[in-house]
C-alpha cells in the first residue's frame, strides 16, 4: 500500500530514495522476491513518478486509488476488490517500510499454510507487533467494512482469538513517517 498523501512527511515519501531505490520499490521487490502468488501494488496517482516506479514486472495489478483521502481504509479495499476471486488469503505491507524483506513475508506464508486454525498472522519483532500482517480470506468482509484513516489494527484487536503471532526475531522495520525517521533510515545506510 502506497496511496498515503505524506502529510507529515511534506513531501511524497515512496519517492525517497534508500540504497538507490525508493521506499516502495523496497516493499514491492521484497513481495515479488517472496513466495506470494500475486502482488498488488495501490498507488495514490497524483504522486509524480509513482505509477512507472510501481510498474515491474511481475506486479500483477496495480490500482491507482483516487480516494487516498479518505483513508487507509480506501486502500485496504481498493487492494482487495482487485484480488482474484480463489485468493485465500492476503498480506498487507507499507510502502513506507523499506527493511521488509521477502523473510518476513515468507514466515507468515508459512504459518498459514502449516495453520488452519486462525484468521490473521501478525508480524512481531522482538515482541513489538507490526507490518506485515495476513487476513484470512473469511476477514475479507470485514476488511470491507473499515472506514477512514484505519487499517486492518481494529480487526486485530477485536478477534484476539483468531490473531496468530509471528516472531520476526528481528528489530522492528520501522514506518518512515517524518524527515526524521528518514534521516534515521540513511543513518542506517552508512552504519
Amino acid at each position: 500500500m502506497g496511496a498515503g498523501k505524506s502529510e507529515r512527511m511534506g513531501t511524497p515519501k515512496m519517492m525517497l530514495r534508500y540504497q538507490e531505490k525508493t521506499l516502495i520499490r523496497h516493499v514491492i521487490d521484497a513481495a515479488l522476491d517472496s513466495d506470494v502468488d500475486d502482488v498488488v501494488v495501490v498507488i495514490n496517482p497524483e504522486v509524480e513518478g509513482l505509477l512507472a516506479e510501481a510498474t515491474v514486472a511481475g506486479v500483477n495489478k496495480i490500482f491507482l486509488n483516487n480516494h487516498s483521502n479518505k483513508g487507509l481504509s480506501s486502500s485496504v479495499k481498493s487492494g482487495l476488490y482487485v484480488l482474484p476471486a480463489e485468493v485465500e488469503a492476503a498480506i498487507f505491507l507499507l510502502g513506507d517500510q523499506p527493511l521488509i524483506s521477502s523473510r518476513e513475508i515468507n514466515l507468515l506464508l508459512e504459518e498459514f499454510h502449516a495453520d488452519h486454525e486462525h484468521f490473521i498472522y501478525q508480524s512481531s519483532y522482538i515482541g513489538k507487533r507490526g507490518h506485515p500482517v495476513l487476513f484470512h480470506r473469511r476477514m475479507f468482509n470485514r476488511l470491507l467494512e473499515i472506514k477512514g484513516d484505519k487499517g486492518g489494527r481494529d480487526l486485530v484487536k477485536k478477534y484476539t482469538d483468531q490473531v496468530k503471532i509471528i516472531e520476526m526475531g528481528k528489530n522492528y522495520p520501522f514506518d518512515i513517517d517524518t524527515i526524521a525517521d528518514y534521516k534515521k533510515l540513511l543513518r542506517k545506510e552508512v552504519s
